[in-house]
């Protein structure tokens, strides 16, 4: 968590950009602004010594019976939401609760036999966690996290990440 707040309190003066899941309460909080480059779907991350890692999606039949580590409510309204949904919907999906994403979560997940909340940009974060898809619509958004006054340089790197991000330079399908 320090090393977090380090970070995203310096945002602007040591560093320039970093990339990340985010909402508007999160900004908020830490005082950044953040470039949305794309909605990605909420996974979970599973050991691949897990019985679910040779699974290439999960359901909520999958989920029945499982620990799922979440991040506190009210850090985020998107996991906010899947953990409405699963108390609601899914009761029998266990919920944990952690403050902050860390190697000790990541390490957690492994050595209980647990799964985590992550995100596919996340594949490789751990030597032995898995990320896997889940049959549900809940997504979150990731960006660029920068300084709310940028500097030159940062803000010309925000219009041409914009400017690509146009449709009309998008592949063709």
């Amino acid at each position: 968590p320090e090393n977090a707040r380090e970070i995203l309190g310096n945002l602007g003066r040591n560093i320039d950009l970093v990339a990340g899941i985010f909402d508007e309460t999160m900004l908020r909080l830490r005082s950044c602004t953040a470039l949305e480059l794309m909605r990605v779907p909420i996974c979970c991350a599973v050991s691949i010594y897990h019985p679910l890692a040779q699974k290439r999606i999960l359901s909520f039949e999958d989920l029945r019976g499982q620990r799922l580590m979440l991040m506190k409510r009210n850090w985020s309204k998107y996991v906010d939401a899947l953990r409405d949904d699963l108390e609601a919907n899914h009761p029998a999906v266990e919920i944990m609760d952690f403050a902050f994403y860390n190697l000790e979560v990541f390490n957690q997940c492994e050595h209980e036999n647990a799964l985590l909340m992550a995100v596919p940009q996340w594949e490789g974060v751990h030597p032995l966690l898995k990320i896997l898809p889940v049959e549900w619509e809940h997504t979150i958004p990731f960006g660029l996290f920068h300084s709310p006054k940028p500097s030159p340089t940062v803000k010309k790197l925000i219009r041409t990440v914009v400017q690509v991000m146009k449709p009309e330079h998008q592949p063709k399908a």
